[in-house]
Order: structure tokens, then sequence, then C-alpha cells
């Protein structure tokens, strides 16, 4: 099932924006925002320039121009996630 299929890429969307079919009900509004807050003050996983180099270098691996190597981690706890971490692992990434 694909829920977000038909978003736009208008400036102004959020996360937020988007539909989500399966939420808890969080029963404290304002532990949620302080939590919301929270996550949004870590370092992006990701830019967007990278999700376009991605997605070329995708294409070449559907072409067989290319091989994929993929690595990372199932799950982080949240203290794990700081601009040195993400450096570290991205480093060890990169070396193989």
């Amino acid at each position: 099932m694909t829920v977000n299929a038909k978003t736009s890429a208008s400036a102004g969307n959020t996360w937020r924006d988007l539909p989500a079919a399966q939420q808890p009900e969080y029963p404290d509004p304002e532990a949620l925002r302080a939590v919301i807050a929270d996550l949004e003050s870590y370092p992006p996983l990701v830019f967007a320039g990278e999700c376009d180099q991605l997605r070329a270098r995708m294409a070449a691996v559907a072409q067989g121009e290319a091989f994929l190597l993929q690595g990372g981690d199932c799950a982080e706890a949240f203290d794990a996630v700081s601009a040195d971490h993400i450096r570290n692992k991205l480093k060890t990434l990169l070396q193989m």
C-alpha cells in the first residue's frame, strides 16, 4: 500500500501534511509537541541533493550500469543521532 504517492512537491509541505495510515492516539499533546521539537533539533539525515543523486544512481543500478551496496542500522537509539555519529557511520559505509 502506498499512502503518500500523490503528494506534491510544492514549497511549504512538510511530513505533517502527509497522510498517516496507522498513527496511535497520543494522550498528552504537550508531550508530543516536546518530542517533535526535540527531534527537529537534530541534524538532517539526508539532504535534498543527496536524494536526487540517489535517484540517478539507482536508475544506473536498474539499467545494469552499477551495483548496489546497502548498509545501515535497523534501529538506532535517539541519543545516537548526532552529527558526529552520522559522519562516522557514513565514513564507514564509504570505506566499503
